[in-house]
């Protein structure tokens, strides 16, 4: 294509080098863009490898953040507006990924906890990793796996989140990243679940079984958290619930069934984390008491 043709409306240049017909919005069309740059010694890692690989985190992403590049051993790390390079010496997982270089999985999580790993902030400049609460939000996601065709396929296994513990021994965020593998579960179906089983546990409770089976009237269910010696069920609540009418049919039943096979189902929204669940503690403290 020649240099008028490049300048035409339809040709978009998202970055220095690289020319698309459409301006890429998205994270993963803007990474699609970016793949002539990269070679074959370098990978899509941290908080951008998060979001292609759909980790949940603490804020929404802006289409003006930086692509975060990973140089393997022999590659320089990329220096190019629009990017943030790093660099390692002990080159970690790496996949293929809906046709993208990518940081497999469990390596992903571990680089989370670098200061730098998910940005800087805007007005301080400080650099950002995720806190060890989010780190396990991270981590039960990965070992539950995002929902496909109505069912979840794991990410990882636990093994591969403890080899990449070992894999980051010593370096920044090591002790957070450790501390949160020891409360890392599978099971939890969004973030606000696993927030809530820390939360508990924080206040003084014991920890709740997540996603235990529950035998109703109508076969196996599974409450979000349950404490099932006490006979106690605690159903988070999203906003959908509300909004989905066929979704709110499905909770009555589902607290019904519950209710039937002799369960107490104690309820909450989002608003629970306003006090940092105190509130809920003791609710749930009362509940444990009466058996």
């Amino acid at each position: 294509m020649n240099r008028r043709r490049l300048a035409h409306g339809d040709v978009t240049h998202p970055h220095r080098g690289v020319y698309v017909a459409a301006m890429p919005e998205q994270g993963y069309e803007r990474c699609l863009a970016a793949v002539p740059l990269l070679g074959d010694r370098r990978w899509f890692s941290h908080v951008t490898a998060a979001r292609l690989w759909g980790i949940p985190l603490p804020f929404d992403a802006a289409g003006d953040d930086p692509l975060h590049v990973l140089a393997l051993p022999g590659a320089e790390p990329i220096r190019r507006p629009g990017f943030v390079g790093w660099e390692t010496a002990a080159p970690p997982e790496r996949v293929i990924h809906a046709g993208l270089p990518i940081i497999a999985p469990a390596a992903v999580w571990a680089q989370l906890c670098v200061p730098g790993a998910t940005g800087q902030d805007r007005t301080t400049g400080r650099r950002l990793a995720l806190s060890q609460e989010w780190l396990v939000v991270a981590g039960d996601f990965l070992l539950t796996g995002p929902r496909t065709a109505g069912r979840r396929t794991p990410l990882c296994t636990l093994d591969d989140l403890v080899d990449a513990v070992w894999a980051h021994r010593g370096k920044r965020g090591a002790k957070a990243l450790t501390c949160a593998l020891a409360q890392v579960r599978r099971g939890p179906q969004s973030p606000r679940e696993s927030l809530l089983r820390l939360a508990l546990v924080a206040c003084g409770l014991p920890e709740p079984a997540v996603q235990p089976a529950v035998l109703t009237a109508a076969g196996i269910r599974h409450p979000d958290l349950g404490y099932l010696e006490a006979r106690v069920l605690i159903e988070y609540q999203g906003d959908h619930h509300r909004t989905d009418r066929r979704q709110w049919r499905e909770d009555l039943v589902r607290r019904q069934l519950f209710e039937d096979a002799g369960h107490r189902v104690i309820e909450v929204a989002a608003d629970v984390f306003d006090d940092g669940c105190h509130a809920l503690a003791q609710r749930v403290r009362r509940a444990l008491l009466r058996v």
